[in-house]
C-alpha cells in the first residue's frame, strides 16, 4: 500500500530544507497569524532609517475596543498609529513589539491581521493556454462604463500599456494607492491622485516579478486597441490600488496583512465616492481559510463598505481540484486520506478535525523517494488536555512535529481540535507525503487548509479515500456580501504570437467548453452558503501583458498578439484562472451601473439568478458548482433597465452572426455571406414605445431620433440572426 500512496505523491521538486515556524494555540483575543507575527518579531529590532521610528516592523491591524474612548489617544499612547476606520473597527499600524501589550489591555476587544490575499492565479502554468476571447463582440453597444469607477486590487501594474489610454492617448487611470510606499517619516503608503502623475511613475514596484494586476485590469477595463482586444468596460475610469504578493522584495515582507486588504478596497471606494462615481471593485485574489477562520473583523469591515454602488466582485479560487474535507460516519471503523504540500509549499499541516468522543487519530509519514512508513504519531482526542499536546517523530530528513489543542471555536458536532504540524523541510509532503486515518465510535469531520496541506485520495486503496470534493472557495469569496466568480472554460489551445499552437494543456479544460474549468472552486463554505456566485470564462483568457517583467523567456509560449504604440512594443498573452473570470464579471457590473449607479450587490445577484445561463441542464440552480450559472451581460443589462416589462416584444438575447455598426445615425446590420430573405427593424424607446418600424430596408436611417440610447428587436427568417441590442446615438 505504501508504495501505492508514495507514487502518487512524488513529484520533481528539487530538495531544499527550510526552517518552519511553528504555529502558536489560537488567542479569542488576537488572531492566530497575528500571534504568529509577534512571536517571529520578538526577537528583531526595528530598523532606523531618519530621527523618526520606521514603521519597518509595524504591521496593519484591524482592532476594536471594549470601550468607547478617544481612539486616536488611545492608540498613540502605546506607540500606534490609526489610519482609517470603518464603524466601530479601527485599521490600526501597530509595531510587533505593541501586540504582546495590547492583547493584556482590557480597553482592548480584539486584534486581527490574517495573511494578505495572493493572485488567484496558481495554476499557471498548468493551465495556461493562448486563445482570443472577450474582444467585445458580445457587449451591448449602447453602455461601455462611462461615468463608473471599475476598481482593481491588484499588483503588477503596466501604466504604459496602450490597453489603458482612451482613444486620445490619455491615461484613464484615475487614481493609484501604492502600500509600499515609504514616507519620509517612515509611514507606508501613499496616494498619487492624477493620470499625468500616474503616468510618469510608468509601472508599479516589483513589476519585474510579475504580470496579474495588467492581465485583470485589461480584462475589465481594457481599451480596444488596433481595433481589437476591447476589455469588458472599455470607456470606465480605471482606479487601482497594489499591494504587491511579493513583499518579501520589500524592507517589512509582513506589513501587508488582511488589514491591507480592507483598506485598500476603502480607498478605491472613497476615491470613487468623492469623484461621485459608482464603484466596482474586482479582486482577483485570494486567501485559503479553515472552519473556525481567523476573519470576522475583516469580513464585518467588507460587508460594511458594500451597498449601492459600492460592489465587490472576487475570485473564488483554483483549488476545485483539491480537497480539503473528510467526513467519517458513527458505522465507519476507519476514513482515511492522503496528505500532500499545496501551493504554499508542503512545509506545513494545518488541520482542524471535530468529534465528540473518543476518537483515534493515527498520522504516517512517508520517506522522501522512499516507499516506507518513516515516522508516525497518534493520539486519542479524549486525552487532549487543555494547554494541548506535543507529539513529535523522527525521519531521515529530521523531526516532525504535531501540536494538537482545543479550539474555542463552539460547534454543535463536537469539540474542535487544531492540529498543526511542522515538517523537517518545504518539500516534505510533495516529495513524501502523509496519510490520516481515524478510528472511532463517533462521527468525525475533518478539514484542512488547502493552500497549505490539501487531502488527496489513494487510488486502490479504500480507507485512505475519504477524502471530498467541496469547501474550496477562498476567502473572501466566501463572504455573502462579495460576488464570488468561478471559472469555464472558453478554448483548450495556445496559439502564441510565432504561430505555434500547442494543445498540452487541453487535458485540463472541461471534456465540454463551457463547462466548469476543473481548477475552478467548488463550494458550499464552511458555514453552509452556496458559492460561487456565478460563472464567466476564465480558461486561456487574452488581455494586456505587463513590459517591465523581466522574465518574458519564461511566458513566450503565452504571448498571443503584439502591438506597436509610440514606437514601443506592447504584448498580449493568455492567462488562466478564476483571477480571469472575476474582471469579466466586474466588467459585466460596471456597465450596468452605467445604466443603474445605485445597484446593491443584493440586486446584482437577483438580476444574475434571473438572467444567467445553465451550463448543465440537469442540475438545479443555484449550486456548488455554478452558482446560479454563466453570467449573461446583455440579459443582465435588459434587467437593469426593465426592458423585458417596458418592451415584451424585445428578445432576450442578441442575434448570433450579425455585427451592428452606426455610421452618421446609419443603422447597418453586418451578415457576412448569410444574408436572410426578411429583415424587418423595430427601434423601441427605453420607455417602450416604437419609434421606427423600417421593413426590407438594411442600414436604417436614424437621423430623425435624438441622441440617446434605444433598443432594437431584428426580426429575420432565421433564429440566429434574429435578436435584439441596443444602440447609443451620439
Amino acid at each position: 500500500m505504501m508504495k501505492q500512496i508514495l507514487t502518487f505523491f512524488v513529484a520533481m521538486i528539487l530538495l531544499a530544507t527550510t526552517t518552519i515556524v511553528k504555529g502558536q494555540k489560537q488567542n479569542a483575543k488576537v488572531s492566530k497569524h497575528l500571534m504568529e507575527l509577534a512571536t517571529k518579531h520578538n526577537s528583531k529590532s526595528c530598523k532606523q532609517t531618519s530621527d523618526e521610528i520606521s514603521e519597518c516592523q509595524a504591521i496593519d491591524v484591524l482592532a476594536t475596543l471594549s470601550v468607547q474612548c478617544d481612539a486616536q489617544a488611545f492608540f498613540k499612547r502605546h506607540g500606534c498609529r490609526v489610519i482609517d476606520s470603518i464603524g466601530r473597527i479601527y485599521i490600526v499600524s501597530i509595531p510587533i513589539e505593541q501586540v504582546a501589550p495590547l492583547a493584556k489591555n482590557d480597553t482592548v476587544q480584539r486584534l486581527e491581521a490574517e495573511r494578505m490575499p495572493k493572485p488567484a492565479m496558481d495554476v499557471t502554468p498548468q493551465y495556461v493556454n493562448a486563445v482570443e476571447v472577450y474582444n467585445g463582440t458580445n457587449l451591448p453597444q449602447a453602455y461601455t462604463g462611462a461615468g463608473v469607477a471599475a476598481g482593481v486590487f491588484d499588483c503588477y501594474f503596466d501604466f504604459t500599456h496602450p490597453a489603458f489610454l482612451d482613444s486620445n492617448g490619455n491615461l484613464r487611470i484615475q487614481y493609484y494607492y501604492d502600500f509600499h510606499w515609504v514616507n519620509a517619516d517612515g509611514t507606508r503608503g501613499r496616494a498619487i491622485e492624477t493620470p499625468s502623475e500616474i503616468a510618469a511613475l510608468q509601472h508599479s514596484q516589483n513589476t519585474r516579478n510579475g504580470i496579474h494586476g495588467t492581465h485583470v485590469a485589461g480584462i475589465m477595463a481594457g481599451s480596444p486597441v488596433e481595433g481589437q482586444m476591447q476589455g469588458m468596460a472599455p470607456e470606465a475610469d480605471i482606479y487601482l490600488a497594489d499591494f504587491n504578493s511579493d513583499a518579501e522584495q520589500f524592507d517589512n515582507p509582513d506589513a501587508n496583512t488582511s488589514a491591507t486588504a480592507v483598506l485598500g478596497f476603502k480607498y478605491i471606494f472613497d476615491r470613487a465616492e468623492a469623484d461621485g462615481k459608482p464603484c466596482v471593485i474586482n479582486f482577483s485574489s485570494c486567501e485559503s481559510i479553515l472552519l473556525t477562520h481567523q476573519r470576522e473583523l475583516e469580513s464585518e469591515a467588507l460587508n460594511a463598505l458594500t451597498g449601492p454602488g459600492r460592489i465587490i466582485v472576487v475570485a473564488a479560487g483554483n483549488d476545485g481540484e483539491r480537497s480539503c474535507y473528510l467526513e467519517k460516519s458513527s458505522t465507519n471503523p476507519h476514513a482515511g486520506t492522503g496528505i500532500k504540500g499545496g501551493i504554499h509549499g508542503g512545509g506545513i499541516i494545518d488541520i482542524e478535525l471535530v468529534s465528540q468522543r473518543n476518537q483515534q487519530v493515527r498520522f504516517d509519514f512517508l520517506g522522501m523517494f522512499a516507499d516506507n512508513i518513516e515516522g508516525s504519531i497518534s493520539f486519542n482526542t479524549d486525552n487532549i488536555r487543555p494547554e494541548g499536546n506535543h507529539y513529535t517523530t523522527t525521519t531521515s530528513q529530521g523531526e516532525i512535529a504535531l501540536d494538537v489543542s482545543i479550539n474555542p471555536y463552539q460547534d454543535p458536532r463536537g469539540t474542535v481540535y487544531s492540529i498543526h504540524g511542522t515538517m523537517p523541510n518545504i518539500y516534505y509532503l510533495t516529495l513524501g507525503g502523509a496519510t490520516v486515518l481515524l478510528s472511532g465510535d463517533s462521527p468525525a469531520y475533518m478539514y484542512s487548509d488547502i493552500a497549505y496541506s490539501p487531502f488527496v485520495n489513494v487510488e486502490g486503496v479504500a480507507e485512505y479515500s475519504f477524502a471530498q470534493p467541496g469547501y474550496s472557495v477562498t476567502w473572501p469569496a466566501t463572504l455573502p456580501g462579495m460576488i464570488s466568480v468561478g471559472a469555464t472554460g472558453y478554448k483548450s489551445t495556445v496559439t502564441n504570437i510565432n504561430g505555434q499552437t500547442d494543445r498540452t494543456y487541453e487535458q485540463f479544460a472541461p471534456a465540454q467548453l463551457g463547462q466548469r474549468a476543473t481548477f475552478s472552486a467548488l463550494g458550499p463554505t464552511f458555514y453552509g452558503n452556496i458559492k460561487p456566485d456565478v460563472m464567466a470564462p476564465g480558461l486561456n483568457i487574452e488581455a494586456a501583458y505587463c513590459s517591465f517583467f523581466n522574465d518574458q523567456p519564461s511566458v513566450q509560449n503565452l504571448l498571443t498578439r503584439q502591438v506597436n504604440y509610440n514606437g514601443e512594443t506592447y504584448y498580449y498573452l493568455s492567462e488562466s484562472g478564476t483571477s480571469m473570470a472575476a474582471p469579466v464579471v466586474a466588467g459585466a457590473i460596471a456597465l450596468w451601473l452605467q445604466a443603474k449607479p445605485d445597484l446593491t450587490p443584493q440586486q446584482v445577484l437577483e438580476i444574475i439568478s434571473r438572467t444567467a445561463t445553465h451550463p448543465v441542464d440537469t442540475m438545479t440552480y443555484p449550486n456548488n458548482t455554478y452558482g446560479y450559472g454563466q453570467i449573461d451581460v446583455y440579459a443582465g443589462l435588459l434587467e437593469v433597465l426593465d426592458l423585458p416589462v417596458a418592451i415584451p416584444e424585445l428578445s432576450k438575447e442578441q442575434p448570433q452572426g450579425v455585427n451592428f455598426r452606426i455610421v452618421n445615425k446609419q443603422l447597418y446590420a453586418d451578415f457576412g455571406n448569410d444574408i436572410p430573405n426578411r429583415i424587418l427593424f423595430n427601434i423601441y424607446s427605453l420607455d417602450g414605445r416604437l419609434l421606427l418600424s423600417c421593413n426590407g430596408q438594411n442600414p436604417v436611417n436614424l437621423s430623425a431620433l435624438k441622441n440617446g440610447v434605444y433598443a432594437v428587436q431584428l426580426i429575420t427568417d432565421s433564429k440566429y440572426t434574429s435578436g435584439s441590442t441596443l444602440i447609443r446615438l451620439f
